[in-house]
């Protein structure tokens, strides 16, 4: 008896860790703590096997690959794409933080081309009428929802700027080329622009959109219905990627150590950028601002970037997060 219950907790066991997790990411720095998990084995430690999907534009492309199940865990900008799948019936959820703005956490921000600023061109906010600006996506993306609360602010409209769909590191290509005129840029792209010389940061997202959850991490239905263990040890080693981050860009605890880890995943050589980067705004315990999240999901339906307006309810599950925590808590006492 003793040895067929002994032969059970091997194969169950085997199973747990033979099943490697999907995770799609952008290469940005929010997404540090799952880069950080990774690196330091986190997730190896709570038993997982896992493979970083890059996915270098918009998050709505993860969408569809998490309804097939090809993807357990998104990582992304929150988009209309994901919240009318919810809305349709599609069980993701939202389980934890991975990106807001925050004083002092601005790595959203509006860029201007250099040259605009040279001239004269551009002064003020008024000045962007008739720029193209850069966009990860044109049918709802949280970076929309910045740009026209710049625009609304000085009393423009989306109409009056012609937006272009590029990836992030395309923005970058297309400010040096002058084929577009500014941005809504995110870090470490941000940085890099400015280092580079080819834009200046003329205002930062949080101005206008304090607060604002632009990106986070999503469970697929199947990961949490067939795999609820593995669901809760992945936000454990999550969060504790998160929490190095923030104590290496917020305190400045080992934060060449955090540098040269995530150089490995996000592309960036130049130590310049790393150093001047502006940090996001990520969560300890994972929370998320409903709030905010709220109010955009309203803007996406008013624009009609939705179908059918999802309840809070159907968008967000945080119980991962919160037991994580209390797990996390446990063993630092």
């Amino acid at each position: 008896m003793k040895f067929l219950i002994f032969v059970l907790y091997l194969i169950i066991t085997s199973n747990l860790i033979a099943e490697t997790i999907k995770i799609g990411s952008s290469p940005v720095i929010s997404s540090a703590g799952i880069y950080l998990a990774k690196e330091r084995n986190y997730f190896k430690e709570q038993g997982l096997e896992v493979e970083i999907i890059d996915f270098n534009s918009s998050g709505a492309q993860m969408t569809v690959l998490l309804s097939k199940g090809e993807l357990d865990v998104g990582a992304g900008n929150l988009s209309s794409g994901l919240f009318n799948a919810i809305a349709k019936g599609q069980n993701f959820k939202l389980v934890a933080d991975k990106g807001h703005l925050e004083k002092g956490k601005d790595y959203i921000a509006l860029i201007v081309r250099t040259d605009h600023l040279t001239s004269g061109k551009y002064k003020t906010l008024k000045d962007l009428k008739g720029f193209k600006i850069g966009m990860t996506s044109l049918d709802g993306v949280s970076q929309q929802i910045v740009a026209e609360k710049f625009l609304n602010k000085v009393g423009l409209n989306a109409s009056d700027v012609e937006y272009v769909k590029l990836s992030y590191s395309e923005m970058n290509v297309a400010l040096k080329t002058k084929s577009i005129d500014a941005t809504i840029q995110i870090e470490p792209y941000l940085t890099k622009a400015l280092v580079d010389g080819i834009a200046k940061n003329v205002a930062n997202a949080a101005e206008v959109h304090p607060n604002q959850q632009s990106a986070a991490l999503f469970y697929s239905p199947k990961f949490m219905e067939k795999n609820p263990v593995q669901a809760k040890k992945f936000m454990i080693a999550y969060l504790k990627g998160v929490r190095d981050y923030n104590k290496a860009f917020i305190d400045g605890i080992d934060k060449d150590k955090a540098i040269s880890d995530l150089k490995k995943y996000i592309k960036i050589e130049n130590d310049k950028i790393w150093i001047n980067m502006m940090p996001v705004g990520l969560s300890n315990d994972g929370s998320i601002d409903t709030i905010s999240l709220m109010d955009d999901v309203k803007w996406y339906f008013s624009k009609k970037y939705l179908e059918k307006l999802p309840t809070l309810e159907q968008i967000v599950d945080l119980h991962y997060a919160k037991e994580a925590s209390i797990e996390l808590f446990k063993v630092k006492k």
